[in-house]
This record gives structure tokens, C-alpha cells and sequence, in this order.
């Protein structure tokens, strides 16, 4: 982004988060570059269809063909370009894998930490909440190499729910484990556009009352932002802006690759519990 549209979006973001209301998100400073949002609206990376680099993951159910509604272990073996079972993993984000377990008509989510057993293979379990096709995503960083994520398909036996079609949510709030999260964004929800950036902020409190709540950190961060196209074909996941995310309030930055029907899932943590809080989005060309 120039630097011009970057503080054009500092401008805008400070308004935005001035608005949400209490908490430590209203008091907003504008850093040198080298620093604070100006910095990280330059520099911030996301995960935006990252591709498998030529590593491959071969998914097996070990008791034969999964059943929806019992559990079932998956294990993953994970092996070089050339073949061979990759022996060195890095952390990403406090673990060796993230595996997302998505069902293709986007009802179902599921993001796991799979254990490593050593020479390139994990092992998980799983449990499909219906039958019908599941995307299987593996995030990993394997031989000192990036960030890496491999794609796969896996069939659960069973009754697959009729289909229904993505209906955008807006910024309506979503309640999850007793905890309100509503959602503003930058530009307004509704208004996205293919290939532009797009932040997104969360509030969230208890419901009810609207007593604001102090979130924990979650997997390295105050929270994870994963986002499926409706044809699960657009994969993103995004980490907090951890200098625009305390408290009660957290911040992502994206850009959606292409126009369409988004579903994205955020993840927060609070009393040791994970908060998963589901919306779904237009985002226009």
C-alpha cells in the first residue's frame, strides 16, 4: 500500500477504534514507522493461499473410512519434494502443525494441533460432525524452510446436511460460550473489496451485561482469523495486530483475493477456553 493510503487508513482506524467504546482500544498513538499501525500496515504480512512448496501430507484414517459422530485417528505424514519423511519441524505460532477441518458447505470448523510422533508424522483425532466431504488444511514450517500449507479432501460416512447457501452475516453480534463478539471494520462490513486491505476489529464482552472482558493470548497471539471462500477454494489465516489488540478488543488485518461469499472464523481465549465466533461476508470486485 503507498504510504499516502496507509495514513489515510491511520486516519480512518483511529476514528474506527475510538468508536468501539471502553476498554484500552480508544486511545490510539500514531508511531514513527519504524513503529505502532503506520509500521505495521506496511509491513504485516497474512497467509493468503500459501502454497504446499512441493511437500506433500498423506492423510490416512487409521480404522478405515471416518464415521460422522465417532472419532476417528487421522494420521498425517508429511514428506519432502523429493519423497523423503521431513525430519525437522519449526514452531509456527507455538505449534509444530495447525490442521483446520472444514466441511464443505462451511457449516463445520474444526482447528486442531496434531502431535508429532518423529520422522515426519503426525497424528490426530478427529471427529466429523456429519458425513459428506471435509477440507483437511496442514500448516507447517518443515526443514528451516516457510511457511507451508498443503490442501486435501476427506470423505466421512454418513448423512450429509441438505445444502443451504452462504448469507452474508454483516456486523451482527455473535454470542459464544456466554461472550458477545461484534465486529467493525475499515472499510464498513459489506463494503470489501477484492485485493484491497480490509481490518477488522472485534469487541467482545459478556452477554447480557456488556462487561468487558480481558482476553488471554491464543497460540501466540490475542487471536486467529481464518477465512474460506465459498467454494473453500480462498484460504486465509491471519494473526492479531498485537500493538492494536488488548483487552477486549482485537484488530486483523486481510485482503480477500477475490470477489465473492467469505466465511471466516475468529478465535480468541478467555479463561482458558477458546472463543470461536463465525461471520460470513461479501466482499464486491
Amino acid at each position: 500500500m503507498p504510504l499516502h493510503g496507509a495514513m489515510v487508513m491511520v486516519t480512518a482506524l483511529v476514528l474506527l477504534l475510538g468508536g468501539c467504546g471502553g476498554g484500552t482500544m480508544n486511545s490510539v498513538e500514531v508511531r514513527p514507522p519504524a513503529k505502532g499501525l503506520l509500521h505495521y500496515l506496511q509491513q504485516a504480512g497474512q497467509m493468503t493461499n500459501v502454497s504446499d512448496r512441493g511437500y506433500t501430507v498423506t492423510e490416512t484414517a487409521e480404522e478405515g473410512q471416518p464415521e460422522s459422530g465417532k472419532e476417528a485417528s487421522l494420521l498425517l505424514q508429511v514428506r519432502n519434494p523429493a519423497g523423503q519423511p521431513v525430519d525437522e519441524f519449526a514452531e509456527d505460532m507455538t505449534k509444530l502443525m495447525h490442521l483446520i477441518v472444514v466441511s464443505k458447505d462451511l457449516s463445520s470448523f474444526q482447528h486442531l494441533h496434531p502431535t508429532y510422533e518423529g520422522e515426519g508424522r503426525f497424528r490426530v483425532k478427529v471427529t466429523f460432525p456429519h458425513g459428506g466431504p471435509f477440507l483437511l488444511v496442514s500448516e507447517f514450517m518443515p526443514d528451516g524452510k516457510g511457511l507451508t500449507v498443503h490442501k486435501a479432501w476427506m470423505n466421512a460416512l454418513g448423512t450429509e446436511p441438505d445444502p443451504t447457501a452462504l448469507v452474508a452475516s454483516g456486523s451482527e453480534a455473535v454470542v459464544s460460550n456466554g461472550i458477545e463478539i461484534k465486529l467493525s471494520a475499515m472499510p464498513e462490513v459489506g463494503e470489501f473489496k477484492a485485493g484491497e486491505m480490509a481490518m477488522l476489529n472485534f469487541s467482545l464482552s459478556k452477554a447480557g451485561t456488556g462487561e468487558r472482558i480481558v482476553l488471554e493470548p491464543y497460540l501466540g497471539t490475542f487471536g486467529h482469523c481464518v477465512i474460506l471462500d465459498e467454494n473453500a477454494n480462498q484460504y486465509v489465516h491471519v494473526h492479531a495486530a498485537a500493538e492494536m489488540s488488548t483487552g477486549s478488543s482485537v484488530m486483523f488485518h486481510t485482503e480477500f483475493p477475490k470477489a465473492g461469499t467469505y466465511k471466516l472464523w475468529a478465535q480468541f481465549q478467555y479463561r482458558g477456553e477458546v472463543i470461536t465466533a463465525p461471520y460470513v461476508v461479501r466482499v464486491n470486485k
